[in-house]
């Protein structure tokens, strides 16, 4: 539980995937993708039935996504 966060939906690449987090009345959920455009969507979907304001996309790492392992 993170019940000092209010609701948001963010978008974050780690380890070579997308991470969705969402914050809903003080429960974590996370979802993972490979694709950026496909969190990206989720994500505003999420945001829409929340009721949250959208926000712009999230920032490409400035290199390749690595997966776990890869050296870059």
């Amino acid at each position: 539980m993170v019940t000092d966060e209010p609701d948001s939906v963010r978008v974050k690449a780690i380890n070579g995937q997308w991470i969705v987090r969402i914050v809903e009345g003080g429960r974590l959920t996370q979802q993972v993708f490979d694709v950026h455009a496909q969190a990206e969507t989720f994500a505003e979907e999420e945001r829409l039935r929340l009721g949250l304001p959208g926000e712009p996309p999230a920032e490409e790492p400035a290199g390749p996504l690595l997966r776990g392992g890869e050296v870059g």
